[in-house]
């Protein structure tokens, strides 16, 4: 029986390491902006926009996290060894290209994307072109975390993130005053080379042994991760950057409150991401022994549990980490926060119930579904954009809307599949 015990001891480590990035990262923040919300604005759109696309190339990378996990759990070493090399290729070709194509069209994509002008356009083209090796490493740090975590080994990944985002900070410290924002982007390129080199010492025997065989599943993990791919297009490029697009429209203020907003939902959405994650591990385990909606519920249970221990200080404190991150946020965002939270509340169930139909070889039902449900919620906000009604408030119950929609519609195809 997988217990709460035995998911938690999974988990915790992965939940503390992305909480202590997080907060080492606000802290990290707040020397990259130097006090000016023009600077923090448009470093934390540039960081949505490099996680969408990391999601969006990183689908492949959860193709391997599915398929490896499945080959591992059944001792099939030939087949883990010939996914691990076809993953590593396929990161190599995505990052390169991703790095080409930020550093020839990145200007364009702030300017007629985002409408960034002036010295907001500046300050975010020289910061996003430094950023342009970001996707390669992350694709990489994906792939060589899942190799500890087929492992059960959580631990290592846990010291590695932390000492990573205090580097990341020293540097900031350091470099910010002296170049800028060219500092702040260094910083986070050093802080994940730090990360690649690390885990690399750490599972190199079987990246060496995966090298030596023949690469036959690259088209597999293509094959499979297009269903995801198209998952992530509609949940990030489509969706998450039309959102911020619309944000950035509602003005400067409005939108460094809400670069601090996101990042706090950020924090309370690691409990979601980090026990979806612990879905794809273990569920290979839980379907042998018939125990898949026993486990599930637990998977429910233990997010929202630390979620909820989370959520309630750092409510209670956004207007004191507002202030951290920029003295020209002046505003009481207590009640925005506290309205976000709850709005986004159904994020665990939909992470899990999501992660769990990918699993079982659902992902084609998955984007179907989410095609339809991602395209009405953008076609509604962008008619309240044209007509001029579009808030804070709107854009997020929207977002909250199509989750709490798509979840209700995961959950019971899982039930009429007889997954759960």
């Amino acid at each position: 029986m997988i217990d709460s015990k035995e998911i938690n001891k999974f988990a915790f480590p992965l939940v503390l390491t992305n909480i202590g990035q997080v907060i080492i990262g606000q802290i990290a923040l707040h020397f990259a902006v130097n006090n000016s919300s023009i600077a923090l604005s448009g470093i934390s759109i540039i960081q949505n926009l490099l996680f969408a696309f990391g999601g969006l190339l990183g689908a492949f990378s959860l193709s391997f996290n599915i398929k490896s996990s499945k080959a591992y759990s059944n001792r099939q070493t030939n087949r883990f060894d010939d996914l691990l090399k076809s993953n590593l290729t396929l990161d190599l070709i995505i990052g390169v290209a991703f790095a080409v194509f930020v550093i020839i069209f990145g200007n364009v994509i702030l300017k007629q994307l985002y409408g960034f002008k002036g010295q907001l356009l500046s300050l975010s083209t020289i910061y996003l072109v430094f950023m342009s090796p970001y996707i390669g490493l992350t694709l990489l740090n994906f792939s060589l975390t899942n190799l500890l975590r087929v492992q059960k080994k959580t631990k290592p990944i846990m010291w590695v993130g932390l000492i990573s985002s205090l580097i990341d900070v020293v540097l900031n410290y350091v470099l910010v005053p002296q170049i800028g924002i060219k500092g702040a982007a260094i910083s986070t390129i050093v802080s994940l080379a730090f990360i690649s080199l690390s885990y690399l010492f750490m599972v190199y025997p079987m990246i060496l042994k995966a090298l030596s065989i023949t690469s036959t599943t690259k088209f597999e993990l293509i094959t499979f991760g297009i269903p995801l791919v198209g998952q992530e297009i509609l949940e990030s490029v489509l969706f998450i950057m039309v959102f911020d697009a619309l944000m950035s429209r509602l003005g400067v203020e409005l939108l460094a409150i809400y670069a601090v907003i996101s990042q706090l939902l950020s924090i309370v959405s690691v409990p979601s991401f980090v026990y979806s994650t612990t879905v794809s591990i273990y569920l290979p385990e839980a379907e042998k022994i018939g125990e898949v909606n026993v486990f599930l519920k637990n998977i429910f249970k233990n997010s929202y549990g630390v979620s909820l221990l989370l959520a309630c200080p750092i409510v209670l404190s956004s207007n004191v980490l507002a202030h951290f991150l920029s003295d020209e946020i002046t505003s009481n965002i207590i009640p925005l926060t506290l309205y976000t939270f709850i709005i986004m509340g159904i994020f665990p169930i939909y992470e899990s119930s999501k992660m769990l139909l990918q699993g079982t070889e659902n992902e084609k039902f998955v984007l179907q579904v989410s095609i339809w449900i991602n395209l009405i919620c953008v076609a509604i906000m962008i008619l309240f954009q044209f007509l001029r009604v579009q808030t804070y408030f709107s854009l997020y119950f929207i977002y909250g809307l199509s989750l709490t929609v798509l979840s209700i519609i995961f959950l019971q195809h899982a039930s009429s599949e007889k997954i759960i």
